[in-house]
């Protein structure tokens, strides 16, 4: 909150103004967080400070930024672009010129096994680079679409799915070994839409009511979608061991569900984490549950959110095919709606997918609830 050092009790002819106004010193130049002191050579937060320091010695190329350029650092985004921010910790004048040297350490035993690390987060990699053309999209569209790619960490999914490839020709069908990296690989999809869930600002901001209306069905759209995207990227259902197991887990009708749903997948990362978020908003629980009213939410809130996903999804796709092209993708994303939409219907009779959702409403729910009392 800004506030003025100027009283009625000066007289008319004390003029004083402060040489440096209080909010600029108050404010991290690089998210715009609280601020007191100048680190390296800018004022900054304790968070941009560290972040400089960890990764200011780092070649620039090492961060990719996925939108040339157009993410915005603020400190209310759960996620930074961090290419973005470490050239905006540059260009308001941090050095490394300010870093003390570090003290000298005992160099420890040489190990005569080479560790590897035991869990890589590796992102699927975007399809070509992307160069933003504002004839098609705004710059606020850009940012849009920056953040709703980074809310969707596929990180972990993707690193097991590539685990359920690597060790497939290596383990026997049906080895308990192969069952329990399946069993993970499931649970890590409603792990992975929980962080959604409560990293997504614009769920987050509706009111309590719309929210714990909406939460199930986000829960089970996205869960539907990231299921299918991942064995669709990696063609895990073309191995023998992995649809063995899985037809044990789940009943046929569920199985071929899903294989009709991945017909209308584009590989294209960004449309999956675009449709993602289309769909998270789209009432399709009441299909399935009745006793929800559909005059419950404020359709009006939701709708907005929803048209401002649908114009960055069409214009990106205008963007990167063509009108044409345009039309047949954005088609198929509304038939990947209507599959995802007839799966779900389906998977309620399946109690453990029943239970899992329950337990990620519940705790996104108490996660969301205690972010707004802070």
């Amino acid at each position: 909150m800004l506030t003025t050092n100027t009283s009625l009790n000066l007289p008319l002819t004390i003029k004083t103004e402060p040489l440096i106004k209080k909010q600029n010193l108050s404010e991290c130049r690089i998210c715009g967080a609280p601020a007191q002191y100048a680190y390296f050579g800018a004022i900054s937060c304790n968070s941009c400070k560290m972040f400089f320091k960890r990764n200011a010695n780092t070649e620039q190329k090492v961060f990719k930024c996925n939108f040339d350029g157009y993410c915005e650092i603020k400190r209310d985004k759960h996620h930074m672009c961090a290419s973005c921010r470490l050239k905006k910790c540059f260009q308001y004048g941090m050095t490394t010129d300010k870093f003390r040297p570090s003290r000298p350490t005992k160099s420890k035993t040489k190990s005569l096994v080479k560790i590897e690390p035991r869990y890589q987060l590796e992102k699927l990699s975007i399809l070509n680079s992307l160069k933003p053309d504002h004839s098609l999209l705004t710059t606020s569209q850009w940012t849009l679409l920056s953040n709703l790619y980074n809310t969707f960490d596929e990180s972990q999914l993707s690193f097991l799915g590539k685990s359920l490839v690597d060790t497939h020709d290596s383990l026997q069908p049906m080895n308990v070994t192969y069952q329990g990296l399946i069993q993970n690989y499931f649970l890590a999809v409603y792990e992975t839409t929980g962080r959604y869930l409560c990293l997504n600002d614009d769920i987050c901001k509706l009111s309590f009511n719309d929210r714990s209306i909406l939460l199930r069905n986000a829960a089970n759209n996205v869960s539907c979608m990231a299921s299918t995207f991942i064995p669709h990227h990696f063609n895990l259902f073309n191995l023998d061991s992995f649809f063995k197991i899985v037809s044990t887990m789940f009943d046929n009708r569920a199985l071929s569900l899903t294989l009709w749903t991945m017909k209308f997948i584009n590989p294209d990362i960004i449309i999956f984490k675009l449709a993602l978020s289309l769909f998270a908003l789209s009432k399709t629980d009441y299909l399935y549950s009745p006793n929800i009213s559909i005059e419950s939410t404020n359709s009006s809130t939701i709708f907005h959110i929803q048209n401002k996903y649908a114009e960055v999804t069409w214009k990106y796709l205008n963007y990167r095919y063509g009108w044409y092209e345009a039309v047949r993708h954005f088609y198929n994303i509304i038939y990947w709606l209507m599959a995802c939409t007839t799966s779900i219907i389906h998977v309620q009779t399946i109690s453990t997918h029943v239970d899992n959702i329950d337990s990620l409403v519940e705790l996104t729910e108490l996660t969301l609830i205690l972010d707004d009392v802070e």
